[in-house]
């Protein structure tokens, strides 16, 4: 049984992750403010298995994708994406979009490919340490594939052990067809106080260079400044600060 199955038998809760795009900046719907749901739509989320609901987008593009992250009490994307479609809040965000041309007819969302999953193992968020959530974005060089998908078939123990020493918990990678290239979108939650000096904690960790050795060649940054992941921008919805995923 492979390593992806494991988890899908033994987690309580899923991870899925879907793309749509901004609609065009003159589109008059697009341009409204977009408002985050209030208590009483994250509570109705809950009632019905859906967690941890958070949108990104990528705000150097002005019609460029929006990455929505959610965990659900059941290894079923068509009963995410149903819940989806009927839901208010997201009705109302649906002008705003458009569809993947692979979407479902009447739907605003894709699903991407799961390909990658540490955590929820790592440290839990505390007064203190409020959790953050973040989206990152990078291109998968189509010939380094491969290489990509059977590193993260079996990440290194060191590696993930110095996530947690840097106070990430969560590391979820998605991957999906844009054209002819190939994007990835993770999902990562940080619980630090101190995101750059946690950060230079794992670059200067030696297993981590070398880990950095096999993937980065196989990653094409998306924007100038950036060497490999791009970070995302939150996009309407705001989970609670220090509310930590099962």
């Amino acid at each position: 049984m492979s390593p992806y199955e494991n988890r899908v038998r033994s987690d309580k809760v899923f991870r899925f992750g879907l793309i749509s795009f901004l609609r065009k900046p003159d589109d008059k719907d697009s341009c409204a403010p977009l408002e985050s749901p209030d208590s009483k739509t994250v509570e109705q989320w809950a009632g019905q298995g859906l967690q941890n609901v958070c949108l990104f987008h990528d705000a150097d593009q002005a019609n460029g994708p929006v990455f929505l992250y959610v965990e659900y009490v059941r290894h079923d994307v068509d009963a995410v994406m149903q819940l989806l479609q009927c839901d208010d809040w997201f009705k109302a965000l649906s002008p705003r979009l458009s569809p993947h041309p692979r979407a479902a007819e009447g739907s605003d969302w894709l699903p991407m490919e799961l390909i990658n999953l540490i955590g929820p193992t790592l440290p839990v968020p505390n007064r203190a340490d409020p959790l953050r959530r973040e989206g990152l974005t990078v291109r998968l060089n189509p010939a380094s594939e491969l290489t990509y998908r059977t590193l993260h078939q079996t990440n290194w123990p060191g590696v993930v052990d110095q996530m947690r020493r840097s106070n990430r918990r969560y590391w979820v990678t998605f991957l999906i067809e844009l054209g002819e290239d190939l994007h990835l979108f993770t999902y990562s939650e940080y619980v630090g106080n101190d995101v750059a000096a946690d950060d230079a904690l794992m670059a200067a960790d030696p297993v981590t260079q070398r880990w950095w050795k096999h993937t980065e060649p196989c990653l094409k940054p998306i924007h100038s400044g950036y060497s490999t992941w791009s970070p995302m921008s939150a996009l309407g919805v705001a989970p609670p600060a220090n509310a930590p995923s099962p």
